[in-house]
C-alpha cells in the first residue's frame, strides 16, 4: 500500500500543477486588459506590469488550489482506469476505500498550502499591488471610505457616523460626517461633521448640537470627546482582503468590543479558511468518483460537471451572504458543507 499510495500522489501532482497553472491563466484574462492600459496610458513599465501579475498570482492562488486538485484527481484515476491499473490493483485485494487515503492525504497537504496562501500570503500581495498601483497611477493614495459605522466605547456611549474618510496625507486623521453620539446619561450630540484623530484618541467635532435629556440645548462651534478604542483610524478603514489572518481576527475582536459592524470581517475570515479546507473537500468526491471510473473521457467529463457545481455554489452563497439569507459562518462553510455532506455518502455506498 505504500509504494502504491506513492504512485498514486506522483501521478496526481503532474496534473495538479498543470491545473493549477491553467486556472490561473483564466482567472487572469479578466486582468489582462487593466495590465495592458498601465502598460498603454499609464506608460508603466514592463518590468512593473510583471510586479503587478506577480502580486496578483496569490488572489489567483485563492481559487485555483482548491479547484486544480478536482482536476488532477479525476484525470489522474481516469488515466489509469484506461490503462486497467484500477482493475488490476482490485484484483490483487486492493479495496478502493484503501486507496482513497492517499489521495485525501495529498488533498490535506494542499488546504494546509492553501490556508498559508489565503491567510498570510495573498493579504501581503494586496498591499504591495496597491502600493505599486498608487506609485504611478495616482499622484496621492485614494483614501479609504466607510459609511454608516458604529462604535460602542468604554462609558457605553454610542457613536455613529454617516460617512468616515481617511485622511490623504496623515493616516492618524480621517474625517468624519453625519455623525450623532448617545451618552449613557440620555444627551445626545449630533454633528455635521468633524474629524478623528487616533493619536489623540478623540473625536472633534464642529458645530455639535448638543440635547439634554429634559430636551434643553445648546450648540458649540467645537467640540472635542474622548474616543477610547484601540483601533487606528487608517487600520480601522483597511480594507479586509488585506489583513492577514491574524490582523483580520485582532479587528475583528476591537469590532466586538467597540460595537463595530462585525458580519463582513466574520464572513472573510471563514471564507478564508473554508475555501482553504474545501480542496479537502473536493478531493473527497472526486475520488470516489474517480476510483469507479472507466476511463479518461469519463474523467474528464466528472471534471467538467464538478466544477460547475462547485462554483455554483461558491457564487450561490456569497450572493446568499449579500442579501442578508446567511449568516456569515453559513455563507462561508455552505460550499464545503454541502459537497462534503455529498462525499461522505458517496464513500460510504460506493467505497464499503
Amino acid at each position: 500500500m505504500f509504494r502504491l499510495s506513492r504512485y498514486f500522489i506522483r501521478e496526481t501532482t503532474g496534473l495538479y500543477i498543470f491545473g493549477v497553472a491553467a486556472f490561473c491563466l483564466l482567472l487572469s484574462i479578466d486582468m489582462l486588459t487593466t495590465w495592458a492600459k498601465f502598460l498603454l496610458e499609464q506608460e508603466a513599465s514592463a518590468a512593473t506590469v510583471s510586479r503587478l501579475m506577480l502580486f496578483r498570482l496569490p488572489m489567483f492562488l485563492h481559487l485555483s488550489m482548491p479547484i486544480a486538485i478536482v482536476f488532477a484527481i479525476l484525470l489522474a484515476t481516469g488515466r489509469l482506469a484506461k490503462d486497467s491499473e484500477l482493475k488490476a490493483a482490485y484484483s490483487l485485494g486492493v479495496k478502493p476505500f484503501n486507496m482513497l487515503f492517499p489521495l485525501l492525504f495529498f488533498a490535506f497537504l494542499v488546504s494546509l498550502l492553501t490556508l498559508f496562501n489565503n491567510g498570510f500570503i495573498e493579504p501581503v500581495a494586496n498591499r504591495s499591488y496597491d502600493r505599486l498601483v498608487n506609485s504611478f497611477f495616482y499622484t496621492k493614495p485614494p483614501p479609504e471610505t466607510q459609511t454608516n459605522v458604529a462604535y460602542r466605547i468604554s462609558d457605553d456611549s454610542i457613536y455613529f457616523a454617516g460617512r468616515i474618510r481617511a485622511d490623504e496625507i496623515d493616516t492618524n486623521l480621517a474625517n468624519l460626517s453625519g455623525i450623532y453620539i448617545l451618552r449613557p446619561d440620555g444627551s445626545s450630540i449630533s454633528s455635521p461633521e468633524g474629524s478623528w484623530n487616533s493619536s489623540e484618541r478623540s473625536w472633534l467635532l464642529y458645530d455639535a448640537e448638543i440635547v439634554q435629556p429634559d430636551g434643553s440645548k445648546e450648540v458649540m462651534p467645537e467640540l472635542s470627546l474622548k474616543f477610547e478604542t484601540a483601533s487606528d483610524a487608517a487600520k480601522v478603514l483597511v480594507d479586509s482582503d488585506s489583513l492577514m489572518l491574524s490582523e483580520l481576527n485582532s479587528r475583528l475582536l476591537e469590532a466586538k468590543r467597540t460595537g463595530g459592524q462585525v458580519r463582513d470581517l466574520q464572513h472573510s475570515f471563514h471564507t478564508r479558511i473554508a475555501d482553504a479546507f474545501s480542496a479537502l473537500i473536493f478531493a473527497l468526491v472526486a475520488s470516489v468518483l474517480g476510483l469507479q471510473l472507466h476511463g479518461r473521457a469519463s474523467g474528464f467529463g466528472w471534471t467538467i460537471v464538478l466544477l460547475v457545481l462547485f462554483w455554483s455554489l461558491w457564487t450561490l452563497s456569497g450572493q446568499l451572504f449579500e442579501q442578508n439569507i446567511l449568516s456569515p459562518f453559513v455563507a462561508a462553510w455552505l460550499t464545503s458543507g454541502l459537497v462534503g455532506v455529498v462525499g461522505l455518502a458517496l464513500a460510504w455506498w460506493r467505497l464499503k
